[in-house]
């Protein structure tokens, strides 16, 4: 259901192109207008508003707002506060693919409007962003409160689209009856402006609930006047997305030939577009066509390639939960600080009233309040230090999950599939599947045994020996005093500094590399040593490339290990040593038995 997800707000741009001469002439305006006034400021906002989706990959976009929005503020201008606010939640949001960030910044710009009545026109669009976010995070409730909240808008011009968003919702939650109904009153409205391109993307959705829900020749009747629709009016923006829901629709009404036929042209027109979830679906109606048509060979192959896209896309669905937690997590530290400050309050109010008791009962309650304050500072150091053990568990959830290693991965996977070397395909499938399996699974856990600790880095060096074309052998060596089926160790903690050691040093060389794993004990501590013959980080230091990589992987890893330190009162440590070929990092743990 993922691609009922709306495109209109995307579709705005399409009409800008038109405005490239009267944006010039703007732009020359903006820069020859002398005074930093509020006329100024429209100017501006006037010129993004027009601009800024016409280039959405331009990177100064950002800087261009938060101008604005410094001057807005210096001119304690409202319109442009929230506006600036706004737009720099758009960059986040669909122009960057941070929707946590994009969120912060869309609630801003509410606060900035919501209580001023002249402003309402720009709580719409906002509250339509902020409804969009907790949508694609999956938060139904939340998402439906703010669309329903913008049909009571009276600035809302558009309720059509509400209404279309609020259809996308009940549809991804298998509420078919309603995304019916919503979708119906959308079309009302869409066909009342007789817009072709809102009407096409209304009927394309509703025509595939429609056939879901088991009204199959409504589905057909209404996704054809959606295909009409679109070869009309040639609206190439729709075309995919049409053609991936058709071949469902043709498949469930035993139409194969057309399904087969959809379901191919969606494939080839996504080629230029790469929207991974549009793909997975025509992939998996397609499987099944070639499955009625009795062709199991290409039934077979196209599931596969389903099945790895599928799984690549359950990753990205661990990131939205990932995400998801952030925002869990952030509440919860701010309900956490608000709450200290509520007792503190109440211990300088009380302090107040009864201050007037006398000297003794006043030093008596100085004592009380100074035990109060004292206990309230502990609370909120152990506040502060669950929010960083929260926060940095987060960070070691992602940094082990690579979004760059999962997708090389799977372009190695599709390359010996290209290849017809479906062995090779096989082996690095079962090892990438594997990798996965055992990185989600130990994600929630904050010590695994070293046996499974080791076993998973086996299996992500064997991954990446495969990739870079067998450029570095590796070994591990385990010392004979050391039980590594009873020793706890924090998952992965090694992997950050293999990755880097791999990437950054042993792909380089021209010749073989080699990466020794160590594991042995010093002074009670277990030392995890991971140890190359790159080309070290002085030569690795002039290629800039993934730098803020290793130095997450490296400030996570840190953070994991003060935090172990601190729970367990020790004196654990990282080590980098630069050799004269190649880097050592010694990483000291404390030895945890499991038993």
């Amino acid at each position: 259901m993922r691609r009922l997800l709306t495109i209109l707000f995307l579709m705005t741009s399409l009409f800008c192109i038109s405005q490239n001469k009267m944006l010039d002439s703007l732009e020359n305006v903006i820069d020859n207008y002398k005074t930093q006034d509020t006329n100024y400021v429209n100017l501006r906002i006037k010129y993004v508003a027009r601009k800024m989706f016409l280039t959405p990959t331009d990177s100064t976009w950002r800087a261009y707002n938060l101008k604005t929005l410094k001057i807005s503020e210096q001119l304690n201008y409202p319109k442009g506060i929230g506006i600036s606010y706004n737009n720099l939640g758009i960059i986040k949001h669909y122009f960057q693919s941070k929707p946590v960030e994009g969120l912060a910044y869309y609630q801003k710009s509410y606060a900035e409007f919501e209580n001023e009545p002249k402003f309402q026109k720009y709580v719409v669009g906002v509250l339509t962003n902020i409804g969009l976010i907790y949508l694609e995070q999956q938060e139904y409730n939340k998402a439906l409160k703010s669309f329903k909240a913008l049909l009571h808008n009276p600035e809302n011009k558009s309720k059509f689209n509400t209404e279309f968003y609020i259809a996308n919702v009940f549809g991804e939650e298998k509420k078919l009856d309603s995304a019916i109904y919503y979708y119906k009153k959308a079309l009302v409205g869409a066909e009342q402006i007789n817009r072709p391109l809102y009407i096409a993307n209304i009927k394309t959705n509703l025509g595939l609930i429609q056939t879901n829900a088991g009204f199959l020749k409504d589905g057909l009747t209404t996704m054809n006047e959606s295909l009409d629709l679109i070869e009309t009016h040639n609206i190439e923006g729709l075309r995919v997305t049409a053609y991936t829901n058709a071949a469902e629709v043709y498949l469930k009404n035993n139409d194969i030939e057309k399904a087969e036929y959809y379901a191919t042209n969606s494939l080839k027109l996504n080629k230029g577009l790469q929207t991974l979830s549009t793909k997975n679906s025509a992939l998996a109606t397609l499987a099944n066509v070639y499955n009625e048509k009795g062709d199991y060979k290409n039934a077979l192959i196209t599931y596969k390639e389903h099945i790895i896209l599928r799984d690549s896309l359950i990753n990205a669905d661990q990131k939205l939960e990932i995400s998801r937690k952030e925002i869990q997590y952030q509440a919860d530290k701010d309900k956490a600080v608000a709450q200290i400050e509520i007792e503190r309050q109440k211990s300088i109010k009380n302090t107040s009233i009864i201050g007037g008791s006398g000297l003794v009962l006043a030093s008596i309650i100085g004592f009380i309040l100074y035990r109060r304050k004292q206990e309230a500072v502990s609370k909120s150091k152990e506040a502060e230090f669950n929010a960083k053990v929260s926060d940095t568990e987060l960070k070691a959830l992602r940094s082990q999950i690579n979004p760059h290693f999962i997708f090389n991965s799977l372009n190695s996977i599709g390359d010996y599939i290209l290849k017809n070397d479906t062995q090779s395909a096989s082996d690095y499938l079962s090892k990438f599947a594997k990798l996965m399996r055992l990185t989600l699974e130990n994600s929630e856990k904050k010590e695994i045994l070293l046996s499974e600790d080791i076993s998973l880095l086996r299996t992500y060096m064997d991954i990446e020996r495969k990739r870079f074309n067998n450029k570095f052998n590796y070994t591990i060596k385990i010392d004979s005093d050391l039980d590594e089926d009873n020793i706890l160790v924090p998952p992965m903690i090694l992997q950050p500094f293999i990755e880097n050691s791999i990437i950054h040093g042993l792909s380089q060389k021209d010749n073989l590399g080699q990466l020794k794993i160590v594991y042995k004990t010093e002074n009670n501590m277990l030392i995890c040593r991971v140890d190359d013959n790159g080309i070290g980080r002085k030569k690795s230091a002039t290629n800039k490339t993934n730098e803020d990589n290793k130095s997450m992987g490296m400030s996570i890893t840190k953070s994991r290990i003060e935090i172990i330190n601190k729970l367990k009162n020790t004196n654990g440590n990282i080590e980098i040593i630069d050799k004269t070929e190649g880097t050592r990092i010694n990483v000291s743990l404390p030895i945890q038995l499991a038993f």
